[in-house]
């Protein structure tokens, strides 16, 4: 059982077509986020995800980047009397970077929320796997997160310091030319400031930074013909921030419905379509562990807002590693920006 599950989740993470149950909702080109409902758990759709990356400094300025997510994933929808009915499948995905040690360290959980080991809330902002949660208001966030056996731990707090930003059409964020069924409900907070503590082995520091948290609600997978995604969160010392990605097709030239949000320092925003924008990719890196070949530095240009950005890696491995329970490699971390602006990212690449 466990196995087979897994396998559904994997089916939905490789990013083939799907074709899903009618119990599940669309989002539609009508479909808008609901806030605050919309930060909670949404029964009504198939899968979900709660993303958090930051770039943290403890007292020495030693810098640190971290990755905290959780996904629900409906397995279907039937109500259960008995509590070893399975709903959902939760995962939970968890990475340190240390810059000074030059060290990626990543952590990979999942449960069935049979046993109440895992579980989302529709009341609240209340989302656990095992050992990592997220919990707390729109206010203020309580990150957690650890892993005993990698030797990894995360106490944060995050206050917004910015409004919620909803990305593409007021929140309805199309993602391929096939259909407007295939898109999300998507919104943001793009600038939470943030501290608490982390711990790397026999080390504990005291931290404060930067974090950004994604949310997106969806029911359908990608087309066929598409391969993957480049994700961009961009933080400018100036008070800007800029959210980008890239659907890259198998043949082709990216999906004409990649887009991207920029955000002004008083917390307004314009939405960015491909034309507005240009990513190049500057170099490669090829990992040791699985073989795959991922780009490695970036220049991006928006040229209606004068911004010209080199994106660099701090650490080249930073590949997550999720083949233990979906199968799913990715490179995810953290990145310095240079160019018209300064600042720093976090880079997502996936289907490499």
């Amino acid at each position: 059982m466990k196995k087979r599950l897994f396998y559904i989740i994997l089916f939905f993470l490789s990013f083939t077509v799907y074709t899903f149950g009618l119990e599940y909702k669309d989002v539609t080109e009508n479909s808008r986020p609901k806030l605050p409902d919309d930060f909670y758990y949404s029964k009504d759709y198939r899968v979900q995800w709660w993303y958090l990356t930051g770039h943290l400094l403890d007292e020495t300025g030693r810098e640190f980047g971290y990755e905290l997510t959780f996904f629900a994933i409906g397995v279907q929808k039937r109500e259960y009397k008995s509590r070893f009915g399975v709903r959902n499948i939760y995962i939970s995905h968890f990475a340190l970077s240390d810059v000074k040690d030059r060290k990626f360290l990543s952590s990979e959980s999942a449960d069935a929320g049979v046993f109440g080991f895992a579980g989302a809330s529709v009341r609240g902002l209340d989302v656990w796997v095992g050992n990592n949660s997220l919990k707390g208001t729109r206010e203020e966030m309580q990150l957690r997160a650890s892993d005993k056996d990698k030797g990894i731990d995360l106490d944060l707090l995050l206050s917004p310091a910015k409004p919620v930003v909803l990305h593409g059409d007021a929140g309805y964020s199309r993602k391929s030319e096939e259909s407007p069924l295939i898109a999300s409900l998507y919104f943001s907070y793009t600038n939470l400031d943030t501290h608490g503590t982390l711990s790397i082995g026999n080390s504990t520091f005291r931290v404060k930074g930067k974090s950004w948290f994604d949310r997106e609600i969806s029911s359908r997978g990608f087309e066929r013909g598409e391969r993957g995604w480049d994700w961009f969160s961009i933080q400018l010392k100036d008070e800007r921030e800029v959210m980008l990605y890239l659907i890259r097709k198998k043949d082709g030239p990216a999906d004409r419905y990649s887009s991207g949000t920029l955000v002004y320092k008083d917390g307004s925003s314009r939405h960015l379509s491909l034309a507005d924008f240009k990513v190049t990719v500057l170099s490669h890196y090829r990992s040791s562990k699985t073989g795959a070949k991922y780009p490695s530095g970036w220049h991006i240009v928006i040229p209606s807002e004068n911004l010209t950005l080199i994106v660099t890696p701090l650490i080249e491995d930073q590949e997550f590693q999720g083949s233990a329970i979906t199968g799913n490699n990715y490179w995810e971390g953290t990145c310095s920006v240079a160019g018209t602006a300064v600042g720093r990212a976090y880079v997502e690449l996936v289907g490499y």
